[in-house]
């Protein structure tokens, strides 16, 4: 009886990890929902328990509220917001992604050269480390 639940659980696996999506598709999935201003699809491709760092946060942050309270923040203050990819290099479960923000606040276009790693884990973002430069600005709790 233990091996034929053995061997049941055996089968079913190889099946569960194939129905996740790449990371890469995680990925460039999550920046269209940047573009498209989808602050509830940006959340979706997150980890519940997910860690988000960039230049201009104070400590990392954690889980789908502070990635949700970090995306409506940006489209706030930047509502013409834009994302184009760069390039991506993949390597097993990490992406690392270089991308340019385009944007404008109070009428002063800009554009933002961006490095930022992922981690992704059964089909959602578990780590998310971004770089770029902060100008001096304090950071954001």
């Amino acid at each position: 009886m233990k091996a034929l639940l053995l061997s049941g659980v055996l089968a079913v696996a190889p099946a569960l990890a194939d129905d996740a999506p790449s990371p890469r598709a995680v990925v460039e999935a999550k920046f269209a929902a940047v573009n498209r201003h989808s602050v509830p699809d940006v959340v979706a491709f997150y980890a519940p328990d997910a860690q988000i760092t960039a230049s201009d946060f104070c400590k990392p942050r954690q889980g789908r509220a502070d990635v949700e309270r970090t995306y409506k923040n940006i489209f706030a203050v930047v509502p013409d917001v834009a994302v184009t990819v760069d390039e991506y290099v993949v390597q097993d479960d990490r992406v690392a992604v270089r991308f340019t923000l385009h944007g404008s606040v109070s009428g002063h276009a800009f554009d933002a050269p961006i490095q930022d790693f992922f981690t992704v884990r059964n089909g959602l973002i578990a780590r998310d480390d971004g770089m770029f430069d902060n100008h001096g600005r304090p950071c954001a709790p």
